[in-house]
């Protein structure tokens, strides 16, 4: 049974008077409490809930909405219920994420699959208390640019140096190869930032990505909490995607550039520990400033991510054109689904879809 559910002003330790906000629902079962602790994204004025976990709870406590024991339970929505991430954090005898699946969590809290589905954002009652209590830190917040003067400037500079989508999609009609379309996409990796960053100004993109012996094209950091890393080999567009003969099978090129990413990420997997520090090690210094690997920081400049949890690895191949979108979405499909792990594959007319630039 859902006991409680606020909007909670906690204090973000950045300075003793900044602070943040976070959704907190409380529930009894069988005489357990557990505490569903949910990053309320753009709407949250201070640290993400990951970075702020231990005053949270503190302040919670200080004011009597919880006791202990509790189970705590940090919660980050997706657009949709299916895209939700979970962990049981455990603040002792150091802080700790555990991964936990949306049934776990159902479990944990009564089965009450409402409160999962619905969307922060729907809830006008909760809203309503966001905008309170951002009201009554600053009332003149709605007034002010929605962004910081850093991130404005930064959004201005990667404008003033984006490539068209028209002059990729030049290449790809001329049948350009691998080399001549990685040359020009090095010269504005905020096109991967802008297809695969979620939030859409939180990313760090890199070129010639080191990884388990060899090099990948192009990577992706970005998401909050847990840190997503998409990996991203790129192939011509002189060839179709799906061969024209009785076999219909992907070109060659797609399934030697999915059999080298395969060969790589199984090397990581041996070792994933090393693999997460490394990352966040160089997250880290590009953050600070560092310039390594063609590094090109997002708007924000930093990301909400924290290197104690697990890091999220995606894969992706871009090559060939297009001849049959509904046919090879199907052999897509297969494809990802029945590769361990899965990888996507893009045609470069599929993927130049993914833009919003002009």
């Amino acid at each position: 049974m859902k006991v409680l559910d606020i909007v909670h002003r906690f204090n973000d330790g950045n300075s003793p008077v900044s602070s943040g906000l976070c959704r907190v629902r409380t529930f009894v079962v069988k005489n357990d409490l557990v505490v569903l602790l949910t990053d309320l994204g753009e709407n949250n004025d201070g640290r993400s809930v990951t970075n702020a976990v231990e005053g949270i709870v503190e302040s919670l406590k200080d004011q009597g909405l919880i006791v202990s024991p509790a189970t705590l339970i940090e919660h980050y929505e997706g657009p949709d219920f299916n895209g939700d991430s979970f962990d049981i954090v455990n603040l002792s005898p150091r802080t700790s994420w555990i991964p936990v699946s949306r049934n776990d969590v159902l479990a944990l809290i009564g089965l009450e699959e409402a409160e999962l589905k619905e969307r922060t954002s729907a809830n006008s009652r909760v809203m309503a208390l966001v905008s309170n209590a951002k009201q009554r830190r600053d009332p003149f917040g709605d007034l002010k640019s929605p962004d910081g003067n850093k991130v404005t400037t930064r959004r201005l500079e990667i404008i003033r140096g984006m490539i068209s989508k028209s002059t990729i999609e030049s290449l790809v009609s001329a049948g350009a190869g691998e080399q001549e379309i990685q040359r020009v996409l090095k010269t504005d990796l905020s096109i991967f930032g802008e297809a695969y960053a979620e939030p859409n100004d939180e990313y760090i993109c890199f070129s010639e990505f080191p990884l388990a012996g060899g090099l990948i094209d192009f990577a992706v950091f970005t998401a909050r909490s847990r840190m997503n890393i998409i990996l991203i080999e790129i192939k011509g567009a002189e060839f179709d995607l799906v061969n024209s003969n009785h076999y219909k099978a992907f070109n060659h090129k797609i399934n030697e550039a999915a059999g080298q990413i395969k060969e790589r990420l199984g090397i990581i997997s041996r070792n994933l520990t090393e693999f997460r520090k490394i990352v966040h090690g160089l997250r880290e210094r590009v953050e600070r400033g560092d310039k390594l690997r063609n590094s090109f920081l997002g708007p924000c400049g930093k990301l909400c991510v924290s290197s104690d949890k697990d890091v999220i690895i995606r894969s992706v191949i871009i090559g060939g054109r297009t001849r049959d979108d509904l046919e090879e979405s199907k052999k897509r499909h297969d494809f990802e689904t029945g590769m361990t792990p899965p990888i996507q594959i893009e045609s470069w007319d599929t993927w130049l879809r993914k833009l919003k630039r002009a």
